[in-house]
């Protein structure tokens, strides 16, 4: 049985609890988009080891923790279910619905054809259109949804949910933190909340970015007398952002501190008490040698992990519709992005994390107002076209051939699998020595596969190992050539 995400006697709104195991992974169904801003962000979640799950207009129910379930509803999604079926290899298939309804994975038009997704691909988030007016994030939840009072840290899926658990607990101490994290992840929003969920709130967060300072300037903004950030911190927190660019003889005065609780004003004759909580950030490894090791061990107290935007899919809507409502606060306009545009949004694997997103939307929202096209290519800085999430060289020859395997030898299904262009799945087809092209295939050797699978193309097309579409067309230009 499946579970709605609001469901009374089930009690999913639990406080958080990790569940054991990737069979116990619960399959859930985010809403990226909606017509109704206020969906963006409902779930459902299916029980672990539940059955096929069938989306249409009437089901599943999508709720939040504090409102009621309810279902897509849209009429432009059909009543014909797409029907979503999870394999023990935790790959999902997708049996696409006996009706004209637009459905789209991953930004493509998905064929008649069921499409097998790998568990890779699961794991990375599976976008769905449908009907061209909603668009749903497929992903696996390792834990329950909890209301959390960490607002600062948007997100529905299991990673946001897991750092607001992570900094409501770092909050509760006095430890140093070191917040870890791809640049655009958000390590400075982490560390303010930690600095607000904490008994330290009332007192001042000051922030030094250590990248942009030389040693003379970062002793001086450090632990300057009157003006440094420890004298003017005083029962703060202090913020050290990109603190594995310190210079080696700050690092050596802030381990002082770290061991001693003490820190000498420049000037000074005496050392005086540091009355600052100390929080570390860091976008690259800090154990490679070249940062102080002492340190490291004393700021890895506690270490909270920002994850990238890609492992976070799921919270694309949600995030994207936070920039959207900052931005119509800020200027009073509320211009509507289209969904082709929401959809590359959500299809991107975004680099630049959360902080690219926000400037991404920031510009398309401004473009919108302005009347101007939406170019995904032009907003996007370095985007020549859809970025692919796979690179070629990324997949090896027995991959490709188990989509085309898992999809009928369908080259169109096969390529969404995945996750490339159809003109990528040309080119690894064409550089694959066991597919084979139809036109090296003998006339015979066809007739002979056909007679044995009664007629059936797309069993005849995985016998020979040719894609079904090339035999399709060869039978089609054979039955004119015998009608001429």
């Amino acid at each position: 049985m499946s579970l709605s995400l609001i469901d009374a006697e089930n009690t999913l709104a639990s406080p958080v609890c990790a569940l054991a195991g990737r069979a116990a992974l619960r399959l859930a169904l985010t809403i990226l988009w909606h017509p109704q801003p206020q969906r963006i962000g409902e779930q459902f979640i299916a029980a672990p080891g539940s059955g096929d799950i069938d989306v249409n207009r009437f089901a599943p129910l999508f709720g939040g923790l504090a409102d009621s379930a309810q279902a897509l509803g849209h009429r432009r999604i059909a009543r014909d279910a797409l029907r979503l079926r999870r394999h023990r290899d935790h790959g999902v298939s997708l049996l696409p619905p006996q009706s004209r309804m637009r459905v789209e994975l991953n930004g493509a038009m998905l064929a008649g054809a069921p499409v097998r997704c790998t568990p890779e691909q699961v794991d990375a988030g599976l976008v769905i259109g449908l009907g061209g007016v909603v668009l749903l994030c497929v992903h696996w939840m390792d834990r329950l949804p909890q209301a959390s009072a960490i607002a600062s840290v948007h997100g529905v899926g299991s990673a946001a949910i897991r750092v607001r658990e992570l900094i409501r607990q770092v909050a509760a101490t006095d430890l140093p933190v070191l917040l870890l994290g791809e640049a655009g992840s958000g390590k400075e929003l982490a560390a303010q909340a930690i600095h607000q969920a904490s008994a330290r709130c009332r007192g001042p967060m000051v922030t030094v970015n250590l990248a942009t300072l030389g040693e003379a300037q970062a002793v001086a903004d450090l632990f300057g007398a009157d003006t440094g950030a420890f004298a003017r911190v005083d029962g703060g927190t202090l913020f050290l952002d990109k603190i594995g660019t310190a210079p080696q003889a700050v690092q050596a005065q802030l381990l002082r501190v770290l061991k001693t609780g003490e820190y000498r004003p420049i000037g000074a004759r005496a050392d005086q008490a540091a009355r600052a909580r100390l929080i570390g950030a860091s976008d690259h490894d800090l154990h490679d040698g070249s940062f102080n090791q002492s340190l490291l061990r004393r700021l890895e107290a506690l270490v909270v992990r920002l994850p990238p935007l890609r492992e976070r899919r799921c919270d694309i809507g949600v995030l994207a519709l936070h920039f959207m409502q900052a931005w119509s606060a800020r200027t009073g306009s509320a211009p509507e992005l289209p969904l082709a545009f929401i959809s590359q949004l959500c299809n991107y694997d975004w680099p630049g994390n959360v902080r690219q997103l926000g400037k991404v939307v920031q510009r398309a929202l401004s473009a919108a107002q302005a009347g101007q096209p939406l170019a995904f290519d032009a907003l996007v800085p370095g985007v020549a076209g859809r970025t692919a999430r796979v690179r070629l060289g990324q997949l090896s020859g027995q991959a490709v051939l188990d989509a085309l395997e898992a999809n009928g030898w369908l080259i169109r299904n096969a390529a969404l699998a995945l996750g490339v262009s159809r003109p990528s799945m040309y080119k690894l087809i064409g550089e694959h020595p066991a597919i084979r092209q139809i036109g090296q295939i003998a006339p015979a050797e066809i007739a002979a596969a056909l007679a044995a699978h009664g007629g059936d193309t797309g069993r005849c097309a995985a016998a020979l190992r040719t894609p079904s579409e090339a035999l399709r067309r060869y039978l089609r230009r054979q039955a004119v050539g015998k009608l001429l």
